[in-house]
């Protein structure tokens, strides 16, 4: 009697549940699929990360640009289409990031990338110095140290053969993010194994996992896994690094008797210490970062400053390898910018030289967005973009169905980086860097990465195309279940 009475308790409240959902649900003036009762439309989800973006495109042919579903009782909606998405990403009022990023905080903390309100807005104040161009160019040395090592690592494979690039420009581009944010080297390309580069890998992950798997995304569940115990110890391996480094840091400024940025001049700020020491010597109302603040922002430029890189120069390289004539004219006008010296280092001034090149990498990142999805969390009953949205919903912005919309860009499928000579038809139709005021900070800094990084290539390889064709997978950045490779011969 009493098992009964529970069930029929059970049964009930899950009624009463699944009513409310769906009473809920019918507050969006858009379509979407019926929710189940308790799971929502989470069983919809539970594909292959190499399958997640057909999911998208699939459920935004059924039903429409701009859609809702249910990760259990959280209200998603999905945007495919710039004309929802503008006054979303424009507007100061909505700059909160959405739930999936909130599996990000044991990690970055309230670094620029996860915080929000106030604490953003005075961190994003105070972070936007650190990319400008004067630092930048401190910067420029790292890369082209770093990118001689990947180019011998290229060579002795330039031989035919084909050559999945993720796992090797990941490397480099470790070791850039990691000198430039923090001032030391750990050789990534050269101690690939370490527990650190292996611990970055992990966490990379495993919140990918837990964004794209919606069981995976509650924490009773989460908790219970063997996958917690794997992130608790990366976490401590990946925090143990950046702590060590900050402290090094900080007694060296106390023994140069460095308390501020005026008094660093050539020894702080103008150095390879540039950003460190702005998070070290600035203040923000008056106080001195403490020394977990400036973890969680070490951590975030460590975390966002390497795979996205990654991303963009591989599916650059990757695209290439099957355009021939885009390589050439990318040559040519390198020939034209270094004369007869082509082995050399770029200058800064160079690298905004680099026109035709930087209209390629823009057509790249439209076809490859490094970030495909991005989203934003609606904080109270609002209508914006002309969809009535409910307190509490998940937002996310397809990147990747928007920047190859037919409406938008002719032949959307081809790459041709001359259609960035002109203006677009709509200006949020390219969002590889998001757009409005939580754009990203360190746009400056990844395309001089990328120009330093492709132009070197082109200089030294002629790119082929392999028979490998890349199975897209929206992890935290646009990756391949199937690598992304090609294949390289020596020009000269």
């Amino acid at each position: 009697m009493i098992l009964l009475l529970v069930s029929v308790i059970i049964v009930l409240l899950l009624l009463v549940s699944w009513i409310r959902m769906v009473r809920e649900s019918q507050r969006f003036n858009i379509k979407g699929p019926m929710p189940l009762p308790l799971i929502g439309n989470a069983h919809l989800f539970i594909v292959k990360s190499s399958e997640f973006l057909t999911l998208l495109h699939k459920l935004s042919l059924k039903y429409g640009q701009a859609f809702r579903v249910y990760f259990f009782s959280t209200p998603y909606v999905m945007l495919t289409h710039p004309r929802y998405v503008e006054e979303l990403v424009s507007t100061m009022e909505h700059i909160t990031k959405g739930r999936s990023y909130s599996f990000l905080l044991s990690w970055l903390g309230q670094g620029i990338l996860t915080t929000t309100g106030q604490r953003w807005k005075s961190h994003r104040k105070f972070l936007t110095p650190a990319f400008h161009f004067n630092i930048l160019q401190n910067f420029l040395p790292v890369f082209c140290k770093n990118q001689r090592v990947l180019t011998q690592k290229l060579m002795k494979m330039a031989d035919g053969r084909n050559i999945d690039l993720f796992p090797i420009v990941a490397l480099a581009a470790l070791d850039n993010v990691n000198e430039s944010i923090m001032g030391v080297s750990i050789d990534a390309q050269e101690h690939s194994q370490s527990d650190y580069v292996q611990a970055i890998d992990e966490l990379s992950r495993i919140v990918s996992m837990r964004m794209q798997i919606p069981f995976l995304g509650e924490d009773a569940i989460f908790n219970l896994l063997p996958l917690k115990t794997k992130q608790e110890k990366a976490l401590k391996i990946v925090h143990d690094q950046t702590n060590g480094v900050i402290n090094a840091r900080r007694q060296e400024l106390k023994k140069l008797n460095i308390t501020s940025l005026n008094a660093s001049d050539d020894v702080g700020i103008r150095n390879k210490h540039a950003f460190l020491d702005l998070l070290l010597l600035s203040e923000i109302d008056g106080h001195k970062i403490d020394d977990e603040s400036v973890r969680e922002q070490v951590d975030t430029f460590m975390f966002a400053g390497h795979d996205t890189t990654t991303s963009g120069i591989t599916y650059t390289l990757y695209l290439l390898s099957k355009h021939r004539d885009v390589q050439e004219k990318i040559y040519k006008e390198l020939q034209t910018i270094f004369h007869d010296d082509l082995h050399r280092d770029p200058t800064y001034q160079e690298l905004q030289q680099m026109k035709y090149l930087e209209l390629v990498l823009r057509e790249s990142m439209r076809l490859c967005p490094p970030v495909p999805i991005i989203e934003r969390l609606i904080t109270k009953d609002c209508e914006v973009g002309g969809i009535k949205f409910v307190k509490g919903t998940s937002v996310m912005i397809d990147i990747f169905q928007i920047q190859r919309q037919p409406d938008l860009y002719d032949d959307p499928l081809e790459f041709r980086p001359e259609r960035f000579e002109g203006p677009l038809k709509n200006t949020f139709s390219w969002l590889a860097f998001s757009a409005g005021p939580r754009n990203c900070i360190g746009q400056k800094f990844a395309m001089m990465e990328l120009k330093v990084t492709i132009s070197e290539i082109i200089k030294k390889f002629f790119i082929l195309p392999s028979d490998l064709t890349p199975e897209f997978s929206a992890d935290l950045v646009l990756r391949s279940k199937t690598g992304v490779h090609v294949k390289l011969r020596p020009r000269n």
